[in-house]
């Protein structure tokens, strides 16, 4: 019983991550555009900062390492106040 209480769950949680990897992928290049769209209200450091932070992200998302896009992303929209 309890054997197949973790069987369900070990399956539960593998096939969870399998279904959210594509929604993930999806993900990167949309906040990209949001930090693109961003870039002209904001000029300087804060415009570099960004910029190097889209193109880290995007070359994260291409080689597969989403979760890690996600956050480089999300850091760079928190600093120029856009929503996720």
């Amino acid at each position: 019983m309890i054997k197949r209480i973790f069987l369900t769950a070990a399956v539960t949680v593998f096939a969870t991550g399998l279904l959210s990897a594509p929604a993930l992928a999806a993900h990167c290049p949309k906040d990209v555009k949001k930090i693109n769209a961003a870039l002209s209200k904001v000029s300087g450091e804060k415009m570099m900062m960004a910029k190097d932070s889209a193109a880290k992200g995007l070359t994260l998302h291409k080689t597969g390492n989403h979760k890690e896009a996600i956050k480089v992303l999300h850091a760079a929209m928190k600093d120029l106040g856009i929503s996720h």
